[in-house]
């Protein structure tokens, strides 16, 4: 009986998690990068508009699989933001990747990238959302995405989170990735500047601000690519400080060290958290404390810490 029930409980236990998220492909109508989307609606009610989180999975991965192990929807629900899921399709990837080595991937109004903004569109004008409160969320593949939609639609995103990703037009074609993840080739600020800039030359406005959450030991994205994508981003920001802190989490928590990057308001445009000898993936705290969530799967696993959570922390979303 037990055991029937427990295999019951394992085949509806994922059609709940993936009804919190609404289909809405059909919406988009050009849908350039032949992409999914899905969004979250939180469970509180309010007539005020909300933020939106859009959060990008890595390979092997789709919108159900992230959004149970990051906990962005557990946290949509108890502080009230709505969240957009861009998925890759298998007919694109085989390894359900987004493409964000191909350069036509990698431009504004085509591709993936189209595709994605497409979907920020239709939510802004269904749903109700703070145009002015629009973040981005992306792990390995997805974080490397992430980057190209803030280098394309710079004045469209407040900030973005990199877990795990790479610098904008760090590579053009599928094999220099793998070169490039492994060992990073660090391009001097010029180039690193003009890059962001190619988009748009006569760009004024401000780039979005940028948070990078990396391990040591990730053997996928090596750790000097978060440091290449600080290096990129710190030609936009007039940097006029920095300072660097050991954050306290739970005892079985990897040594992360943080360094936000301050301008001259004082505000953290660059923050770096970098996890000693922590590996490629999600890092989560399970649990039914105000500040644990995530789910353990083998893209996300128990740090002590709940870094989906302190990413909140850093947009404001969570006091």
């Amino acid at each position: 009986m037990k055991t029937t029930f427990t295999l019951a409980l394992s085949l509806i236990a994922p059609l709940a998690l993936f009804s919190q998220l609404t289909d809405i492909s059909s919406k988009l109508v050009d849908n350039k990068g032949n992409l999914n989307a899905y969004i979250h609606e939180p469970i509180q009610k309010s007539i005020r508009k909300r933020p939106l989180v859009l959060v990008l999975h890595g390979c092997n991965q789709d919108a159900a699989e992230i959004s149970s192990g990051s906990g962005w929807n557990q946290l949509a629900d108890s502080l009230g933001f709505y969240v957009l899921y861009p998925e890759q399709k298998g007919a694109n990837n085989m390894f359900k990747c987004f493409n964000w080595f191909l350069k036509d991937d990698q431009e504004k109004d085509k591709g993936e990238i189209a595709s994605i903004h497409e979907m920020v569109t239709y939510a802004v004008s269904h749903y109700s959302i703070d145009t002015s409160k629009i973040f981005i969320y992306g792990a390995s593949a997805g974080a490397a995405m992430s980057v190209n939609y803030m280098a394309c639609y710079p004045g469209s995103i407040k900030s973005g989170a990199i877990l795990a990703g790479t610098a904008y037009k760090q590579v053009d074609t599928p094999m220099k990735s793998f070169s490039e993840m492994k060992k990073p080739t660090v391009f001097n600020d010029t180039i690193l500047r003009q890059r962001l800039y190619s988009q748009d030359s006569l760009y004024t406005g401000e780039f979005p601000q940028l948070i990078v959450i990396h391990g040591t030991d990730d053997k996928v994205v090596n750790y000097g690519n978060g440091e290449v994508l600080i290096k990129q981003w710190k030609t936009v920001f007039k940097i006029a400080s920095e300072t660097m802190k050991q954050v306290v989490a739970g005892a079985n928590t990897p040594t992360i060290m943080r360094t936000d990057y301050k301008d001259a308001k004082g505000r953290s445009v660059i923050i770096l958290y970098k996890a000693n000898k922590w590996g490629h993936y999600l890092m989560i705290d399970p649990g039914p404390g105000p500040k644990q969530g995530g789910e353990v799967s083998k893209h996300a696993l128990d740090g002590d810490f709940f870094s989906t959570y302190q990413i909140a922390r850093d947009w404001n979303l969570a006091k």
